[in-house]
């Protein structure tokens, strides 16, 4: 369907609607306020995407993991890559808050090893699954440009917190006044995606080899 057309009958729908159901479709769209219906939206399409996959994955296969009625789900969104992309938006914006959480009251040092550790660790075969099926969708965003614009989003967001927690060190004197925040934060987080990458993706796994070397390096960034 061309975008031009969907964009018609979106407004139409909306000319259509109740007040309050306009209300929750505007707060829908929304990165961080969401309502009660879309968090459930998400949570069936995270659990549909476990048991299913990405290829092989239907809206009607997400339905069937939604709590509420299928109607709801049908009334806003038209597809399932409408539904993949505003999954990626709200699966970005919890693990952006994990990481603020963890990272939150630390010093800069503290701050880029934690972060290492917390992007290199997976505690659970749940969390192993998880990052399986967001490596899985990002292969998907070389021909899908919603995809590909939330993973630069939070790709630019965990970049820039390596980054701000490298120059407030240098600020502070406990890195090298020497270093590129902005360049080092890009070699740090190049390493970091590759790492769990091709942990999924390839025989192997070396994320243990990736976390020793980062560390080794912060090492020598930090000022005796």
């Amino acid at each position: 369907m061309p975008p031009t057309t969907r964009r018609r009958l979106a407004d139409d729908r909306d000319a259509r609607r109740p007040a309050a159901a306009t209300t929750e479709a505007s707060t829908m769209t929304d990165d961080t306020t969401r309502s009660e219906t879309e968090v459930l939206i998400m949570e069936a399409t995270y659990a549909a995407l476990r048991r299913h996959g990405y290829a092989d994955l239907s809206v009607a296969q997400i339905a069937d993991e939604f709590k509420k009625s299928k109607s709801l789900l049908y009334y806003h969104y038209d597809s399932k890559d409408d539904l993949i992309a505003a999954f990626l938006s709200f699966a970005a914006d919890q693990f952006m808050a994990d990481i603020e959480a963890v990272t939150a009251a630390e010093e800069p040092v503290a701050t880029v090893r934690t972060l290492v550790d917390h992007l290199l660790t997976v505690e659970s075969r749940e969390m192993r699954d998880g990052q399986r099926m967001i490596i899985e969708l990002r292969g998907q965003a070389v021909s899908e440009p919603r995809f590909r614009e939330r993973f630069t989003r939070v790709d630019d967001r965990l970049r820039e917190r390596i980054r701000s927690a490298l120059a407030a060190g240098v600020e502070r004197g406990v890195f090298d006044a020497e270093i590129d925040p902005e360049d080092t934060a890009g070699m740090l987080y190049a390493a970091l995606t590759g790492a769990m990458v091709q942990q999924h993706t390839a025989d192997g796994d070396p994320t243990e080899a990736v976390r020793r070397m980062i560390h080794r390096r912060l090492d020598r960034l930090v000022v005796d």
